[in-house]
């Protein structure tokens, strides 16, 4: 087995797989709906392999739909899919949901739900959900739809995401869940990002009632909080949380570090920092558009230099 064919995709890629081949079988499917595929297949090579895999799937297991007493089991077995499509019980599972389809009234109902929202390193994504809800994903994030009516339901797969609510009905009411917690909001814009051990929400403009470990809060304009398994607490930030949205980097007093991983998510390859230099400090605006740009000038700011060996490999080192 190859490399490729052993790759462990992401949930947010699988699902959006599995949504456009539903969406595929409906016979309500669009007139364009085949270019919409290719495009999305042509985007990432992740989505071409879980396309693939999934088009194996239903060959080998399409018998599979005669034995099924209800079709309304598909939809079932697909919410107890395991995400990875590499393991047998998964391959079962999402391979019964291919090969009987979904009831044409579910497939109706969560046709806005796919395919999620899923970015790669270095793009932004931005969508218009129902209730009129304004989506933005940050590099390196998915995002899955997993309710559509009252509330809006929402979850953050991995990665960051801003959401603007604004200019939605009053009565409308949305729930965002992430690895830590949950985020319930009406009129709001902020912003999630997950973390290693915490959930970061910060808070443009509204309110949030926040809920994480048994504990609740209402967090408001200009408050950043993080939510972990201990609960809500304050945050304390040396990179502005809101800017990436502007296509920006805002750093106040920022470890060179830590830059450097920043930087990491929005650029392909390896991007590393010798430990040596590792907390030397910078303040400033960045754009984000071209972060090797932003790496090249480094040694401008501070007694570093660069070391790379191919197009994917780069290390800052000591001057």
């Amino acid at each position: 087995m190859s490399r490729a064919e052993a790759r462990h995709l992401p949930e947010a890629t699988v699902r959006s797989a599995i949504a456009w081949q539903l969406q595929l079988a409906s016979p309500d499917q669009g007139p364009h709906l085949q270019a919409r595929i290719d495009h999305w297949r042509a985007k990432h090579p992740d989505h071409e392999l879980a396309w693939q895999r999934l088009c194996h799937l239903r060959q080998e297991l399409g018998d599979m739909a005669s034995r099924l007493p209800d079709r309304d089991l598909g939809l079932q077995l697909l919410e107890r899919a395991d995400t990875d499509l590499q393991r047998r019980r998964a391959l079962k599972l999402l391979g019964l949901v291919l090969a009987v389809g979904a009831p044409a009234g579910w497939l109706t109902q969560r046709q806005v739900n796919g395919p999620d929202l899923h970015t790669a390193a270095g793009e932004q994504q931005q969508q218009t959900l129902p209730g009129d809800v304004q989506v933005q994903l940050n590099t390196r994030s998915g995002l899955d739809i997993t309710r559509v009516g009252q509330p809006l339901q929402l979850t953050l797969r991995e990665g960051e995401v801003m959401i603007d609510s604004l200019g939605s009905a009053p009565s409308f009411q949305l729930q965002l869940r992430c690895a830590w917690g949950r985020c319930d909001a009406a009129q709001a814009r902020f912003s999630v990002r997950e973390h290693e051990g915490y959930s970061q929400v910060s808070v443009a403009q509204g309110a949030l009632l926040l809920h994480a470990a048994g504990q609740g809060y209402q967090a408001r304009a200009g408050e950043t909080l993080r939510l972990s398994q201990s609960g809500i607490a304050a945050a304390s930030l040396a990179l502005d949380p809101l800017a990436w949205s502007q296509g920006m980097l805002v750093a106040d007093n920022l470890s060179l570090g830590r830059f450097i991983a920043e930087l990491g998510r929005y650029r392909s390859g390896v991007l590393g920092c010798d430990p040596s230099i590792a907390n030397l400090r910078l303040s400033g605006v960045f754009q984000l558009a071209e972060p090797d740009t932003l790496l090249a000038d480094l040694p401008r700011i501070l007694p570093v230099r660069l070391v790379s060996r191919t197009r994917w490999w780069l290390r800052v080192v000591p001057a």
